[in-house]
Parts: C-alpha cells; sequence; structure tokens
C-alpha cells in the first residue's frame, strides 16, 4: 500500500469520531433512517463469503473471504448526512488469481429531497481486489485507484419497501472509466426480529477495460435475511446468483485466461452490531 493511500485510510479512522455513513454497502441506506436526527448511527460487520465479489463479477480462483466493514453516519441536519465506510476483505489463503487483499475507504455526502428520494456524493480510494489487480496487470500501474461516485435512490410507496436505484461512478486514478449500477428491490420486517431483503440489478462500464471489453458486465440476484440474535446484534445471511456479461468475456479474452467467473452463485453469513 502506498503512503499516500496509507495516508488517507489513516485520516478516515480517526474522522470517524464526528462523521457517520448509511448502513448500506451502495452508501444509501437500505432502509430510510427515522425522521429523528441521529448524530452518530451505523454497524459493524464480520462474516463469511463463499466468493469475492467486485460489482457483480466473481474473479475465477478466488478463495472464500472474511469481509470486515464499518459503516458510520451523522445526520447534519434534517436534509444532509455525512458518510463514512472502511472495509476491509481478507482472502483466506492464496487465490488463484494473485488477488491481493481489498482495501476501502469511502467518503461522502447524502442529500434528502423529499420525502423519499435521496441523492449521495462519495470519493472512494481503493487498494487491491480485482480493481488494484486490474489496475496493475491490465494497465501497468498501481495497486491503488481512486473514485467518484454519484448515487441516486427513489423510494416507490406502492410496495413495502420497495425502491429503485442508480449509481455512476468515475474511476480518474489506476484505472481511467465508468462503471454504471442500476438496481431494485425491497427490504421489509417480516416479524419482529426478522428482516428480508431482495435486490436485482445490471452492472455496466464504459472506457473502464480495454477495447472490447465494456458494455454489459453482469446481471445479479441477492436475498439476504437479518435476524436479531439480541439488543442490537444481528447475523445476517446471504445468497446471491451472478451471469457475467458481455464485456466481461471481453476482459477474460483480453487477459488471456479467465479472470471473470461465468454463471455463478455465492452464500455468505455475517454478525453485525448495530449502533
Amino acid at each position: 500500500m502506498n503512503f499516500f493511500f496509507s495516508f488517507l485510510f489513516g485520516a478516515g479512522i480517526v474522522s470517524v469520531a464526528s462523521m457517520a455513513v448509511s448502513s448500506a454497502e451502495s452508501r444509501i441506506p437500505e432502509v430510510p433512517s427515522a425522521p429523528a436526527l441521529r448524530p452518530v448511527s451505523g454497524r459493524i460487520k464480520a462474516g463469511y463469503s463463499t466468493n469475492y465479489e467486485f460489482r457483480g463479477l466473481i474473479p475465477a480462483g478466488c478463495n472464500p473471504t472474511a469481509p470486515l466493514r464499518l459503516d458510520w453516519r451523522s445526520d447534519l441536519n434534517d436534509r444532509y448526512s455525512l458518510i463514512l465506510a472502511l472495509k476491509e476483505e481478507i482472502f483466506l489463503g492464496h487465490p488463484a488469481v494473485d488477488i491481493e487483499n481489498e482495501t476501502m475507504v469511502d467518503l461522502g455526502l447524502q442529500r434528502k429531497f423529499g420525502k423519499a428520494t435521496y441523492a449521495a456524493l462519495s470519493f472512494r480510494a481503493n487498494d487491491g481486489g480485482l480493481a488494484g489487480f486490474a489496475s496493475e496487470r491490465l494497465f501497468g500501474n498501481g495497486g491503488t485507484t481512486y473514485e467518484a461516485a454519484l448515487i441516486m435512490r427513489h423510494d416507490v410507496g406502492f410496495l413495502p419497501g420497495f425502491y429503485a436505484q442508480g449509481s455512476a461512478a468515475y474511476s480518474f486514478y489506476g484505472i481511467t472509466g465508468w462503471w454504471f449500477d442500476m438496481c431494485t428491490g425491497s427490504d421489509f420486517r417480516m416479524t419482529e426480529n426478522l428482516y428480508m431483503g431482495f435486490k436485482f440489478g445490471a452492472v455496466l462500464s464504459s472506457s473502464y477495460w480495454p477495447s472490447s471489453s465494456n458494455g454489459w458486465q453482469s446481471l445479479y440476484f441477492r436475498v439476504t435475511a437479518n435476524y436479531r440474535l439480541f439488543g442490537n446484534v444481528f447475523i445476517e445471511p446471504f445468497v446471491g446468483l451472478h451471469w457475467l456479461g458481455k464485456g466481461s468475456h471481453g476482459v477474460n479474452r483480453v487477459y488471456g485466461r479467465t479472470l471473470g467467473k461465468g454463471n455463478s452463485w455465492g452464500t455468505g453469513v455475517s454478525v453485525v452490531y448495530a449502533f
């Protein structure tokens, strides 16, 4: 990890004391927060996954991973919130594809429009993982990438917990290009202690990969359960299906071997503490 990234990661840790993030990996909350302002909220998650996943893609030959994540959020007023996410994806064993552990820092600002629409603008630094591997092996750069992202979400009122969401991320260092993720899904409460969620989405890229490797990257479907064990401690199993797109097949041809697996599924479980 280079010096600048180490400095950025350290600064992100220090800023935890005064900032907060949404509880969703997409940087927009899976369930909108209560009307009351919350100076500090978030969650800490540690788990196990059968596959490492990068934007709907599952690299071939990757071992199971142990993901660790901190999400922190601070409501500034009834419209604006600061969001921060720190993540470490630890590979259990040495992957067949030489991908290093992934470290990510994500810092942004979220705004609420009306009662059901949210937008977030964030800056992300990423070291290792599939992005770092591609930066090194396909473009001859270092293993750290930087990007800016805009995420929009609208909660649809006619179905419980139903939403539509889209994001555009521009990578400007290490790899230069665009990622687009469009998804829809629902997060709802089944019983006093059990919450369920599902999400279906499509991922596309533009000028991110080498020539003929962009366009449709993947389709994905994910089902997540969230069960309260006691207090603010939850267990969160999930299962996901992934379908490889035309662009991802192009990446495999450019690389000369299978970098992204074809149609596949993954599962895992996490222990979550919410605060």
